[in-house]
């Protein structure tokens, strides 16, 4: 729960008071604790407040017992300009995310301080994952800058940074356009070739993000905690490194490869509820009119890969059908399958009734449709020509889905080959359905079936995991997890 001025003058101090509270109106309804009773919890609560002076500590403490309301945090926040502010709060346990909650304060010359109402958001779960690190990024759009924290079993102090060069959009844009040129590459030649070189060029831009998109300090950090991490989650702004490609690097340090190739690297928007237990009932499928017999041919391999303890909610083809499933509400997997009817941009699918686009989705992100049941939403879109598109510049999708209240979405960031993500796709259902393995572990089985299957293939780098690293699927209904 959080509370702030809804209305003040520039250079006017107000209080913000933040609190944990147990579930009795629209508070944080809190689960049971995995610590002893009499030791409590330690929750850290930071905040995020572009544009407004903090006056003291950016991140405080809060001991919550169980079966009590915590104490009230008190953060001073002052404005030097007029304008409208939004401040978000966020709570960790360790290094995982547990919820968060934002306020707005409008700052007009002459206006009288006024409360505003408290803000709630709920608290589903007090558990945190040992071993899980997330690293935060925030990006100050006055200031040009980014805020890089590094959350794990020691609460690092946030680092400005300015990306060398400026926008680091450009170089990223590179990396993308040789990718491309990449997997068309492996289509044509099943494989053979160049492989080796292109392993090469691979690290290489992921040694080279590491040392010029990640902070020192934060570097130095990482390293510090190296063989604690179990798991890295990266909250916040995600279209300005491809993180999955990061290859940490640095003297005197063991090299282990692709960040991502050693440990279940996962992404996390602002505002995403945190799921600890997807629902997969069912299994509906995208297969626009006009797809190769590689859509097909998708689509009947992951039937059998899912098997019968999954529900097959058939495939839709019309926009239609798919807007009013998702708006419905639908429990279980929702995998896209669509060879040959993405645009360039990644932006939009062609269905048989029209184009279906992130924008479709914001009735059902508004309403937080998908919210009651947690579906898995799955992206694999490919061109006739044996790839798939990148879906989107700015990953629209993703965030859409999870607005809405997904429990987990899977996309790629650059075109790779059919073959490679089908036996990705494959994989990862196998793991994570099958053999009970979590979000962020059946991610990097996945990575490794595919990452030797066909040299010279950057499909194993190509995808993008959004969830909670040790949220677990289930066929059959059953309460979340705690």
């Amino acid at each position: 729960m959080a509370e702030l001025a809804e209305q003040t003058s520039p250079g006017r101090e107000v209080p913000l008071h933040v609190q944990i509270v147990r579930g009795r109106e629209r508070g944080a309804r809190l689960r049971s604790f995995a610590i002893h009773p009499r030791d409590g919890s330690r929750v850290v609560i930071t905040l995020h407040a572009p544009g407004l002076v903090v006056i003291g500590e950016l991140q405080q403490e809060l001991h919550v017992m169980p079966g009590q309301d915590s104490d009230v945090l008190r953060f001073r926040l002052k404005a030097p300009a007029p304008g409208l502010h939004q401040v978000t709060v966020r709570a960790f346990r360790g290094g995982t995310f547990l919820g968060e909650v934002t306020c707005q304060m409008s700052v007009e010359f002459d206006s009288v301080t006024r409360d505003g109402p408290r803000r709630h958001a709920p608290l589903p779960s007090m558990a945190f994952d040992p071993g899980e690190v997330t690293l935060q990024v925030e990006k100050d759009e006055a200031a040009g800058t980014f805020r890089f924290q590094l959350i794990g079993e020691r609460f690092h102090a946030p680092e400005t940074f300015h990306f060398r060069g400026g926008d680091p959009g450009r170089a990223t844009e590179q990396i993308y356009a040789e990718l491309r040129r990449a997997a068309k590459d492996a289509a044509r030649s099943g494989g053979d070739g160049d492989g080796p070189r292109l392993r090469g060029r691979l690290r290489n831009h992921g040694v080279q993000l590491w040392t010029s998109a990640v902070p020192r300090a934060v570097q130095r950090q990482f390293w510090d905690e190296a063989d604690r991490i179990a798991a890295f989650t990266v909250l916040g702004e995600h279209d300005i490194v491809p993180w999955e490609l990061l290859y940490p690097l640095n003297e005197g340090r063991e090299d282990r490869g692709f960040l991502s190739e050693w440990l279940p690297v996962v992404r996390r928007v602002f505002g995403q509820d945190r799921v600890r237990s997807i629902g997969v009932p069912g299994a509906a499928f995208v297969v626009p009119p006009g797809s190769p017999a590689d859509a097909w041919d998708e689509v009947t391999s992951l039937r059998a890969t899912l098997g019968k303890g999954v529900a097959d909610g058939g495939v839709l083809t019309e926009r239609a059908a798919l807007t009013a499933l998702i708006e419905g509400g639908p429990a279980g997997l929702l995998h896209f399958a669509c060879h040959n009817a993405f645009t360039g941009s990644g932006s939009c699918v062609t269905m048989a009734d029209g184009p279906f686009d992130p924008i479709d989705l914001a009735w059902a992100a508004q309403l937080r449709t998908l919210r009651t049941h947690r579906p898995l939403v799955f992206f694999n879109a490919c061109r006739s020509a044996g790839e798939i598109d990148w879906f989107g510049e700015s990953l629209g999708w993703a965030p859409q889905f999870l607005n809405a209240g997904a429990g987990a979405f899977v996309g790629t960031l650059w075109p790779v080959r059919s073959r490679s993500a089908l036996q990705f796709a494959e994989t990862f259902y196998d793991q994570l359905i099958a053999h009970g393995q979590p979000l962020g572990r059946a991610s990097v089985t996945a990575r490794h079936a595919v990452r030797d299957l066909h040299d010279g293939d950057p499909t194993w780098l190509a995808y993008a995991v959004y969830g909670s690293p040790a949220a677990t699927a289930h066929t059959t209904p059953r309460e979340s997890d705690p």
